[in-house]
């Protein structure tokens, strides 16, 4: 009697394959060439709080911006956490909705821990379409305080239907990423 090819092909696939799985099961080597342990001498694991206020609110000039005009102000925080932080903006938002004002401005941030702000902050420049979430390289102690640097600015290359349009109010969200 002769098998059909199909079969043929079958057993020689089911024998193959209990072959593979017979070797594998024999060999015991290959686990233990791939397993392995060490010990980590002097490892430290340490836990806390991370948690920033705002000891010193943002205020910024309410006189009207025109091309090129700049306002700027700061807002104090306070790390009352048990570890220290790095600070970092985490977003930008409009309260309300947009204008071609509010669309045409850019906000800069920086953050120190001593000195005075710049008139224009370069640490991180965002719009109220693209504002991506960037550390700023400040890491503030436990109880330790950094000063937010802002600044909204009309770039000359503003559209002229920005003229005269109203600005809406804006939250600038920062947070603290844990450091060692």
């Amino acid at each position: 009697m002769k098998r059909s090819p199909v079969k043929r092909m079958l057993v020689a696939t089911a024998l193959v394959g209990g072959a593979v799985v017979l070797g594998t099961v024999a060999s015991g080597s290959t686990f233990a060439l791939l397993n392995s342990s060490a010990t980590s001498p002097g490892a430290v694991v340490r836990s806390g709080t991370a948690e920033f206020t705002v000891s010193t609110p943002l205020t910024l000039p309410t006189a009207p911006l025109y091309p090129g005009a700049v306002a700027s102000g700061s807002a104090v925080v306070t790390n009352t956490g048990q570890v220290p932080l790095s600070v970092r903006i985490a977003g930008l938002s409009l309260s309300g909705s947009g204008t071609t004002f509010s669309s045409a401005l850019t906000v800069n941030v920086s953050a120190i821990t001593t000195g005075t702000c710049p008139a224009v902050p370069t640490a991180w420049q965002g719009t109220f379409a693209a504002a991506p979430a960037t550390d700023l390289g400040v890491r503030v102690a436990p109880n330790g305080t950094a000063r937010i640097c802002v600044a909204v600015q009309l770039p000359t290359s503003a559209p002229a239907s920005a003229a005269g349009a109203a600005a809406a109010a804006f939250t600038l969200s920062i947070d603290g990423k844990q450091v060692p």
